[in-house]
Parts: C-alpha cells; structure tokens; sequence
C-alpha cells in the first residue's frame, strides 16, 4: 500500500483549501508505476503560435481544468492506506484495510502523465489531430475554421476562430470541470498583449523583471522609472 496524507494552504484569494495527495515516493517502480514522463509545451512553439494569431486575426482564450489529475486513468492496480480522519468521519467505515484508487490522484509519480494522455484521447476523439512538432500542440480545421490547442498540464491556451474555439470549449465542458478566461491576457506567467487590429503584438515577463530588480537592487529601486514592458518580445505581420 502507498501512504497519502492531507494537505492546507490559503488560496491568493483568502480561500482555503484542503486536499488529499498520495505519498509517491512510497511507490515501487513496476509494481506501482512504470512510465512517469509527461510532455510539455515548448517556448518557440508558443511564440509561433502568436506570430500566426496576427497574421490571420485570430482569437485566443484560456482554459483551466479544475483538479486536472484527477481525472487520470489508471494502467495499474494501486491500493492506498486508508486516509487520516476517514473513519472519524463515518459513522460506519466498514473495516476495509486500504482503498482500490479507480483514478489519478495528486501525488502520484504518473498523475501528469496520466491526464496528459487522458487529455490527448478525448482531444483525438472529438477530432483534433496532434502536430508532429510536438504533441502538446493539438489543431482542427472543420467548417468553423482552425482551432489551434496548447497544452501545459491544466493550462490550455485555444487560438482559432471564435466559432471554432468556442465548439472546443463545449466539448472539452462536456467531460471536464473547467474554466474559461475569454481574453488571453497571461499565459504561464507570461503577458500578453495584442493590438485591435492585429498589426502587432508582446509578450512578456515584466512581473519577473520587478522581481530580479527587487531581488538584486538593480538600479537602486529605479524599477518604476522604467518602462519594463519594452524589455519583452515584439513581432509583427
């Protein structure tokens, strides 16, 4: 059995959340996991990506899977100890010894890799076919016009055509809890902004610009004198 404990933090919004994660270094390699990679999506890519939304005018959205690992499938049969406060709790626990996981769990040394592919199959299913550059890189071309899909985990940015990103949406909705942002203005810590009319656009990290001046006193705290947004990525049609 892998051992699991709960975990408490405050949200950057005041809330609080608990949640219970598996112990992963108590699992055994080819007993409870073999592969334990999952793809991620690359830094040229992105920026290509935002080269060809300025070129054809495209839309772009955020999506955000709630509790992404959870929805993993299994390729093995992993038990768990039963979890503190779980027989406080019920009135009648039974006298089970361990519980049979029947999904992924935070964790786990192969959540990633599990809701990565989870991801990839009902992406598949529902048409979009992976690029051979990369296989976090997903796109359709269908009657609504081209759908583009960029995966980072539970982070997905969607450029398309506003039909064809929101057809994606409604049915990435129908199987996963999700969140929408419908301005792409921030990508993995990473500003973006794009002009009315396409003709140009950046990208970013001006929060992490502070962040080093604030760290190293670089300039001697002239940070808000300088406009750090002109230190990012520019491009143009």
């Amino acid at each position: 059995m892998i051992g699991s404990k709960w975990v408490f933090n405050e949200k950057r919004d005041g809330r609080f959340r608990a949640r219970l994660v598996c112990l992963g270094y108590s699992q055994i390699l080819e007993v409870d996991f073999s592969d334990n990679y999952a793809p991620v999506r690359n830094d040229i890519t992105f920026r290509v990506i935002m080269v060809l939304r300025l070129m054809y005018g495209l839309h772009a959205v955020l999506l955000d899977v709630e509790t992404a690992f959870l929805y993993g499938k299994f390729e093995e049969d992993i038990y768990m100890e039963i979890p503190t406060g779980y027989k406080e709790v019920y009135e009648d626990p039974g006298d089970d010894k361990l519980l049979v996981l029947q999904m992924a769990m935070y964790g786990l040394v192969q959540a990633a890799r599990q809701w990565f592919k989870r991801l990839s199959d009902v992406l598949i299913t529902v048409g979009f076919n992976p690029c051979e550059s990369g296989p976090c890189l997903m796109y359709r071309i269908d009657q609504e016009g081209l759908c583009i899909i960029l995966m980072y985990v539970d982070n997905n940015l969607i450029v398309g055509s506003r039909k064809a990103i929101d057809k994606a949406t409604t049915e990435i909705k129908a199987m996963f809890s999700v969140t929408v942002s419908p301005i792409a203005t921030e990508y993995l810590g990473c500003e973006i902004d794009v002009v009315e009319n396409y003709s140009c656009g950046w990208i970013g990290q001006s929060d992490l610009y502070k962040n080093l001046e604030k760290k190293w006193q670089y300039g001697k705290g002239t940070t808000s004198d300088r406009n750090t947004k002109h230190t990012g990525f520019s491009c143009s049609t």
